[in-house]
């Protein structure tokens, strides 16, 4: 035995039998025979050992968890189906209302609540006059909505049938157009008189004029007048004018402004204006549908639209006015300009022009409604039919947008 030898080393030298691996058999999760020999020689205790009972209890919850969430994405696919269907019988029926306003068939829902009787304004709080103030702004807009889209003659009624609505909106009406730079109104006061007494009745630059009992007159249709303040106003100068025609126009000026260069030349002028609105709130106006007024063919020598080609048949108001007009007569027409489709106007010029008339001046130099002077031909003109103007779709759709105010 060599120094280092020890009992045990050297085993290179020795033959070592290899271990055979035996290649472990996997069990099936699902075969739940187990051998019993094998379960007590482990020392295992046999109830803890899943039996095929158990297990086929566990495979049956698991297929009810899935049946159940079938059945939840079923609900879940079942509610957005129906919730697609909303969607479209929803836009459906708001392309119906669309439809409606443009078919003469407006939706006529009942109007926010108004004002109440016997409150006075200046003893409230400001948060209880501004939640007043928009009470009534709602109402309005409510009102002007429903002008704008419905026939003249479904205006009529409901203005008959609720005469307070009338007054309601021209309150609203007259609160708006204090924020204006200019009220269109005056701006035709303002032309009727200047033009009048600068220039003799019928002569180039003057207004035209009707022989009524052997003296010519200007006889003026305002068509939509409101509360009838072009008339009011016209009467008012034409007291002073008959007392002192220079202190008069002196007056007038100052009121009104412009005119510089404006002075009596005409010491014969005589007016007569027929005011024509849905509802009478005083001595000056006549109830009517505006396009249908109680006047003579070629009666009139001036009609007038000022801001009032409301609704949806508004073409047969230009027609009414051609009825009504002498030849050489004039149609002044002002409107709001986000009305108007197309910023120069030529659709809508075209369009009036078809029913007998030619423009003379058109001016869009006011921030907030554009101005337009038509004439109706001596020599005549060929006109159009107005539902070959028309077309197939009401005027309110293409010509003049209505005034939809935005909801709150």
């Amino acid at each position: 035995m060599s120094l280092f030898e020890v009992e045990g080393w050297g085993l290179e030298n020795r033959k070592v039998k290899a271990i055979e691996k035996k290649k472990r058999k996997r069990t099936d999760n699902n075969n739940d025979d187990v051998n019993e020999k094998e379960i007590s020689g482990l020392g295992l205790d046999k109830s803890k050992i899943p039996k095929k009972e158990k297990m086929k209890n566990e495979n049956e919850n698991e297929k009810n968890e899935l049946v159940k969430d079938k059945e939840n994405y079923k609900d879940k696919k079942d509610k957005r189906d129906n919730k697609d269907k909303r969607d479209k019988k929803r836009s459906k029926d708001n392309e119906d209302n669309n439809e409606d306003i443009m078919n003469k068939k407006p939706k006529m829902d009942m109007p926010p609540p108004g004002m109440p009787d016997g409150i006075d304004p200046s003893k409230l709080t400001p948060l209880q006059r501004k939640m007043l103030f928009k009470l009534s702004g709602s109402r309005f807009r409510w009102i002007n909505e429903q002008l704008y889209t419905t026939t003249s003659e479904n205006a009529l009624n409901m203005i008959k049938k609720q005469p307070e609505l009338y007054e309601e909106y021209h309150k609203g009406f007259a609160s708006q157009v204090e924020s204006w730079p200019e009220n269109p109104v005056d701006v035709f006061t303002r032309e009727l008189v200047y033009r009048g007494v600068n220039k003799m009745i019928n002569s180039p630059g003057g207004l035209p004029g009707v022989v009524i009992n052997g003296q010519k007159t200007i006889v003026v249709s305002d068509m939509g007048c409101g509360e009838a303040n072009l008339a009011i106003q016209i009467d008012s100068f034409m007291d002073n004018y008959k007392k002192n025609q220079k202190e008069a126009l002196k007056k007038f000026k100052k009121q009104f402004g412009a005119g510089k260069d404006v002075s009596v030349k005409n010491f014969k002028l005589l007016f007569k204006i027929h005011s024509f609105d849905l509802k009478k709130i005083n001595d000056k106006i006549t109830v009517a549908d505006i396009k249908n007024v109680p006047m003579l063919d070629e009666s009139c020598s001036v009609v007038i639209f000022c801001l009032s080609l409301m609704g949806t048949n508004f073409l047969d108001f230009i027609k009414e006015a051609s009825r009504i007009l002498i030849k050489g007569g004039e149609l002044w027409i002002t409107e709001i300009k986000s009305r108007i489709s197309d910023p120069k106007c030529k659709e809508f010029i075209k369009a009036i022009e078809n029913l007998g008339f030619k423009l003379r001046n058109f001016d869009d130099g006011n921030k907030m409604f554009t101005k337009f002077e038509f004439y109706k031909p001596i020599k005549g003109i060929k006109k159009g039919n107005i539902e070959e103007v028309r077309g197939d779709r009401a005027e309110g759709e293409w010509l003049l947008k209505p005034c939809i105010y935005k909801r709150r």
